[in-house]
């Protein structure tokens, strides 16, 4: 559900779960 929320928004998902960690904790500073 997180994955397609965050795919809907535009955002970049990885395909492994480690990937889509990484790219999640950039997003987040990014935004913090």
């Amino acid at each position: 559900a997180k994955k397609q929320a965050l795919e809907t928004a535009g955002v970049k998902v990885g395909k492994t779960p480690s990937e889509t960690a990484a790219l999640a904790r950039k997003l987040y500073e990014q935004l913090h």
